[in-house]
């Protein structure tokens, strides 16, 4: 009974094995004669370890292939590609800078001046290095300026601030702004700025709230001389706005 018994086995482990080397073929294309015809070709980034096998070839011999235990199996795994990181949104440096002034407030009486620093400096600029210079919120009697208007990286410029006589006294704040040309990179510092003194005195009447006025029609408010543009009761200048029926002629 041993010798039908054992071809039946043989047969049985040659199908297999038969099996094992082509899906090794078909996976990989390296097979022989026309079995490697038929197979495609894997791409380059993926391989197949698998277990060669050729009618006559014992289990024993294809067990000990090193990382091989089951002839009849193949697998397939992807490689890893290198490929260049793309760069995050944190590391992109953004064009910034920085504008402070010093001190970054100053009394003077109506009619006199004063003076601060302005320190600028480039914290990311790529291939820009000129900052313009610019100073808004100045009322009316008051000039202000930054000498120079333009400077060149981390520097320093002077903030010189001028009033009139007439100047209403109060406090005012002006905003020094620095703009890196080229960009859209902006900083700005606030100055505030305090005038004492007495207020003019308006030769012109003072508003009347009970008062009608017309076109043409003007009158004193709050160190300031107003004109109405047309008919009004009860509106006090100042108040209005632009587009409002008085219109700003200036201090007294």
């Amino acid at each position: 009974m041993a010798g039908p018994v054992r071809a039946p086995l043989r047969a049985l482990l040659a199908g297999a094995v038969t099996a094992a080397a082509i899906a090794g073929v078909a996976l990989t294309g390296t097979g022989t004669g026309t079995a490697r015809a038929a197979g495609t070709p894997l791409p380059a980034q993926v391989f197949a370890p698998y277990v060669e096998a050729r009618a006559g070839d014992s289990l024993s011999k294809l067990a000990s292939q090193p990382g091989d235990k089951y002839p009849t199996t193949a697998f397939l795994q992807a490689a890893a590609t290198a490929s260049s990181p793309s760069p995050s949104a944190s590391s992109v440096q953004v064009p910034a800078i920085q504008v402070q002034v010093s001190p970054s407030s100053g009394t003077v009486t109506a009619g006199s001046s004063t003076t601060a620093t302005v320190s600028t400096a480039i914290i990311n600029n790529g291939s820009n290095t000129s900052i313009a210079m610019t100073v808004s919120g100045v009322p009316e009697g008051v000039t202000a300026s930054v000498s120079p208007s333009s400077v060149n990286g981390s520097s320093s410029a002077a903030l010189s601030v001028s009033t009139v006589s007439t100047v209403v006294p109060g406090t005012y704040t002006l905003t020094v702004k620095g703009t890196l040309t080229g960009t859209s990179a902006t900083s700005s510092a606030t100055y505030t700025l305090t005038v004492t003194g007495t207020a003019p005195a308006c030769s012109t009447a003072s508003w009347v709230g009970a008062q009608v006025y017309i076109g043409g029609n003007t009158v004193s408010w709050t160190g300031h001389r107003w004109s109405a543009k047309w008919w009004t009761l009860g509106e006090e200048p100042g108040t209005t706005g632009q587009w409002g029926v008085w219109q700003d002629l200036g201090t007294c």
